[in-house]
């Protein structure tokens, strides 16, 4: 598709899933004025919704979603926030999603990336553009260099990187903790959190500190989908695993309610750092 200049969408389509990223993104184009419909995929976006006009739908009814989004005048949609990926025998399908099924069944063979990437071309090629969540929230994105705090080891970062650099070819996952030039976890399909909860057991048992949580994109992942982010929430599960601060890519990972984010890391002597491409 040709394309879609974001400053100049009237109505943006929201695929929300769980977590904070849908919420600002909503929060970020009303206030500009946009009108925003909601996609709640299988009630993973919670209560925040009740202040937008949105439909919760099953995952499977494809045919559901494009009806909605044109009944509501979608210029464009976005994807935001994370969705369990079910078994694909558990879907719902629709009519049309019914038609979609062998592509969606070799989708389904894919990584999350993979996955979604091939989700994200379905909906440009029945006219709706998809539109990173990026280009609504600008200043969500992470600036270079300190951020909070003073970084306690570079090479700790340097090894992080160079292991999800080598991984991004699997699309496996985004964020890997690192101390001490050894790897204590690697996020794969449960996320950051419970990835951390990993390194908070781990250190319950040993008694270690120290080391770093980094997170950036994957190498060649689609721009439109799945960019990374961090939160209160994650500052809070780093300092419960015991680890001397975060880093993620400049220009490449969100900082969601960046102030409380902040503020956060200061009252739990968390560095905050963000690394050149």
């Amino acid at each position: 598709m040709p394309p879609v200049d974001p400053g100049a969408i009237r109505c943006l389509g929201i695929l929300a899933g769980s977590g904070a990223l849908p919420r600002s993104v909503a929060e970020a184009c009303a206030g500009r004025g946009v009108d925003v419909f909601v996609v709640d995929l299988g009630g993973a976006a919670g209560g925040w919704i009740a202040g937008f006009t949105h439909e919760r739908v099953a995952l499977g009814q494809v045919g559901r979603v494009m009806a909605l989004l044109s009944r509501e005048g979608c210029e464009a949609v976005t994807m935001a926030g994370g969705v369990v990926r079910p078994p694909l025998s558990s879907l719902r399908f629709d009519r049309q999603g019914l038609a979609l099924l062998p592509r969606l069944a070799r989708l389904f063979r894919q990584g999350d990336d993979g996955l979604l990437s091939g989700v994200a071309d379905i909906f440009e090629e029945h006219g709706f553009p998809v539109i990173g969540p990026d280009a609504f929230l600008p200043r969500a994105i992470a600036p270079a260099g300190s951020i909070v705090g003073t970084v306690s080891d570079t090479n700790e970062i340097e090894t992080a990187r160079a292991i999800l650099d080598a991984l991004s070819a699997f699309d496996i996952g985004q964020a890997v903790v690192v101390a001490q030039g050894r790897c204590l976890a690697v996020e794969a399909a449960e996320g950051t959190g419970a990835m951390l909860d990993r390194v908070a057991a781990l250190r319950a048992a040993t008694g270690e500190t120290g080391g770093v949580l980094v997170k950036m994109p994957k190498r060649g992942q689609d721009a439109r989908i799945d960019r990374p982010a961090i939160g209160p929430d994650t500052v809070r599960a780093a300092a419960a695993a015991g680890l001397d601060g975060i880093a993620v890519e400049a220009g490449g990972v969100f900082m969601l309610d960046d102030a409380r984010l902040r503020r956060l890391a200061v009252e739990t002597g968390l560095f905050l750092h963000g690394f050149e491409p």
